[in-house]
């Protein structure tokens, strides 16, 4: 699992709530390093924070070339940058540690 969320405290948070559920997490606050992880690394689960609109889509867009199955679950979102990409699921900010565990954890067609 790949976490994108530029506010390290809100990353602190996401990370060890899911290490702490079991998941192997791995954990940025920047899109290029993101970016390089994907190619080097398959991820199942992408979990993206509150990005601007445009590099959130572009970002989505390379990582999906990448790795076409990548399951994508978006917090926050000010806009509706991700408003056209299929979401696994979409989170509001603020969010429950609870909602995002459960969002993860669900399997692809029960999101």
């Amino acid at each position: 699992m790949l976490v994108l969320e530029p506010n390290a405290a809100v990353q602190e948070l996401i990370d060890q709530a899911l290490r702490e559920s079991g998941h192997r997490v791995l954990s940025t606050g920047d899109s290029l390093e993101a970016l390089e992880l994907v190619r080097r690394v398959r991820i199942d689960v992408f979990v993206v924070g509150d990005l601007v609109g445009h590099q959130t889509e572009a970002l989505v867009s390379e990582l999906r070339s990448s790795q076409p199955w990548l399951e994508i679950v978006s917090i926050g979102g000010r806009d509706n940058a991700l408003s056209l990409i299929d979401l696994r699921a979409r989170l509001s900010s603020p969010f429950f540690l609870d909602d995002l565990l459960a969002a993860v954890a669900a399997p692809a067609d029960d999101a």
